[in-house]
């Protein structure tokens, strides 16, 4: 059998059975059909967008940064935090979900931390409840976001709740996770469904004008398809950072990401014309003033964002050691990963166990 490289590394030889659940919510896959930018109209975009804005404004603000919070001092700091994100990446990455998951997660992790030990809280968090969380997180976010499959006639794909307590060896058994659950679903009121910046930039690159396809050498589609891998590939470097999501709305790092996006294609391959480009952005500034990039939390934004991957933007210095796929390493900074032969996670694997499988149900 494969040595894992990690504790949490959750690949087990050869094929894995999938799991499939039907449900109500089959057809709000996170995967999106690319071919829906030629057509989706700018009308159905423009709604969606103040859509989007509305929920942010009235429903899915930031949530406040708990990192700060006496209660979260001990159990819960920067580093401890995205490496919980690498692990959801990993876990997201290997049974073959929707990358936009981890956004749904990471906001069910910030927004009920910040909930259950806000500034007025008597309770500490630990290391281990930091960790439920942010199991209960992803778990929920794979149940109620978890992709379609093509081959599954429709049916979406699903982790067991079980599957969760096999990983961890018992640490989390299924009756914790799933009281943890209720616990979110209460905190949240129900609200889980926020937009997320993959879904933000979907609908601004819906806005791009039309040219002929003998006006310009490159292809309307396959441009914005460009600017669309880009794009959201910064805003998944971003979820990383927890100055983006206690600051930032998914609209605005969406918008920043676009802008940074169209500078990176112009910079490395044959763009379009400005005047197409400053259309597009017009386009965007109708629905919401606020979406410019004459702002200044705009600009701001962009050079955050443009540090996040330094070798995409050579005039910006490297700041973030960010990488879309890791390996989880130690949670606790007490113990080195160098002083010992497996990471501390929060799903451990044994040496010799598989992962769990996904099956049909």
């Amino acid at each position: 059998m494969e040595e894992p490289r990690s504790i949490v590394t959750v690949t087990p030889p050869g094929n894995v059975a999938r799991e499939t659940i039907e449900d109500d919510l089959a057809e709000d896959s996170c995967s999106y059909v690319k071919s829906a930018f030629l057509a989706s109209s700018a009308e159905t975009a423009i709604d969606e967008i103040k859509a989007i804005l509305e929920l942010e404004t009235h429903h899915y603000r930031p949530p406040r940064n708990y990192l700060s919070f006496d209660s979260c001092k001990g159990g819960v700091n920067e580093n401890w935090r995205r490496r919980l994100c690498e692990w959801m990446f990993e876990v997201t990455d290997h049974y073959d979900f929707d990358r936009e998951v981890v956004s749904f997660a990471l906001y069910y992790l910030d927004k009920s931390i910040c909930l259950a030990y806000g500034p007025t809280s008597n309770k500490k968090i630990s290391k281990r409840d930091y960790q439920l969380y942010a199991v209960t997180s992803l778990y929920l976010a794979i149940k109620v976001h978890g992709e379609i499959d093509s081959d599954a006639d429709g049916k979406r794909l699903k982790l067991r709740i079980s599957a969760f307590q096999e990983l961890s060896r018992g640490c989390f058994t299924t009756d914790i996770i799933e009281a943890k659950e209720i616990d979110f679903l209460v905190m949240l009121q129900w609200r889980i469904n926020p937009p997320t910046c993959a879904r933000c930039i979907y609908a601004y690159l819906r806005l791009f004008p039309r040219w002929p396809s003998n006006e310009l050498i490159i292809p309307r589609e396959e441009f914005v398809h460009q600017i669309f891998d880009v794009a959201k590939y910064l805003t998944e470097l971003s979820i990383f950072v927890s100055d983006f999501t206690f600051n930032y709305n998914p609209s605005t790092v969406a918008y920043g990401a676009i802008l940074c996006a169209l500078d990176y294609v112009d910079e490395s391959m044959k763009g379009i014309p400005i005047r197409i480009q400053n259309q597009f952005l017009l386009n965007i500034e109708e629905v919401s003033s606020k979406l410019t990039p004459e702002s200044e939390d705009i600009r701001h934004l962009v050079i955050m964002l443009k540090k996040l991957a330094p070798k995409m933007f050579v005039s910006y210095n490297y700041e973030y050691p960010l990488s879309r796929t890791v390996s989880l390493v130690e949670v606790d900074p007490a113990k080195s990963a160098a002083s010992t032969s497996r990471s501390i996670s929060p799903i451990v694997m044994g040496t010799d166990e598989p992962a769990p499988k996904r099956q049909k149900v």
